[in-house]
């Protein structure tokens, strides 16, 4: 198994047909960035495509304003990077502002029955520089925890004890029974 950047799975992904309506609103944020100065960039925000028009929401109504005197120069702009060619941009500050999202809860489910008491965080993890070493290390840790785990009764595999405790084997086991 060979890991892949994100831009390529995120190329393969939009490349697909179910998903040529995100792949068109993609190719024009990407324009859209490419037109526009620093200035406006920071200012404005592409939020959308509907009926071949971009919805672009700014910062404020005077930036709306001054873009919408200038949205025919930037259509040109922008249509002369794409095969498809846009037919109209509207701005508004309507979504400039998204709502903050909230804070992230620090264990959703402490109780769960697959969950494995953490290794101390004594010790100083180095940071893994690619997807391979960190997969082994995540390896070695799995390898490190096993000899401590209780075997499933079914398959003899290290298993969390909460698990056990739960359906008398492991998950993967009860799945099978299921």
């Amino acid at each position: 198994m060979s890991f892949q950047s994100i831009d390529k799975l995120l190329q393969q992904i939009l490349n697909q047909p179910q998903w040529e309506k995100q792949r068109r609103y993609h190719q024009f944020v990407k324009a859209w960035f490419a037109v526009v100065n620093q200035s406006v960039a920071e200012n404005t925000k592409p939020i959308g495509l509907k009926d071949n028009t971009l919805l672009v929401a700014t910062s404020s109504s005077v930036y709306a304003q001054n873009l919408t005197l200038q949205r025919y120069t930037l259509l040109k702009k922008i249509n002369r990077r794409l095969d498809e060619c846009l037919d109209d941009i509207r701005f508004t500050t309507i979504q400039w502002y998204q709502k903050a999202p909230s804070e992230p809860e620090a264990d959703t489910n402490p109780n769960h029955p697959s969950l494995i008491s953490p290794v101390s965080l004594d010790e100083d993890i180095p940071v893994s520089e690619n997807a391979q070493e960190a997969l082994k290390q995540w390896l070695n840790n799995i390898k490190t925890q096993a000899p401590f785990l209780p075997q499933c009764p079914c398959c003899h595999a290290p298993t969390p004890a909460g698990e056990i405790g739960r359906w008398g084997v492991c998950a993967i086991c009860y799945s099978a029974k299921q």
